[in-house]
């Protein structure tokens, strides 16, 4: 199988990278695995919470796919990729 080389990416964070996202009332980060990347009108808000729906907004920016790592991970929420940290250390 060959490796990944990230030929192809949309975005400055894209599938497979790990990245911090606020969730809960607390907006405490917690770790997300990013699934996809692509530009889109059509996100969640920040931060991700038990009802939070996606949304259609004016402008068209650069958006993540994302799940929750740990606790559902069959959930897949679309949010802004700017409200996403990127976490560096990947191993």
């Amino acid at each position: 199988m060959s490796e990944f080389t990230g030929y192809g990416r949309m975005n400055q964070i894209d599938f497979g990278d790990y990245v911090k996202y606020p969730c809960g009332v607390s907006r405490e980060l917690h770790i997300y695995k990013v699934v996809g990347a692509l530009k889109s009108n059509g996100y969640q808000d920040a931060p991700d919470w038990c009802g939070a729906k996606q949304t259609l907004h004016s402008e068209i920016i650069p958006v993540l796919n994302i799940i929750h790592c740990g606790l559902d991970e069959t959930n897949v929420i679309r949010v802004r990729e700017k409200d996403c940290t990127k976490m560096d250390d990947q191993k």
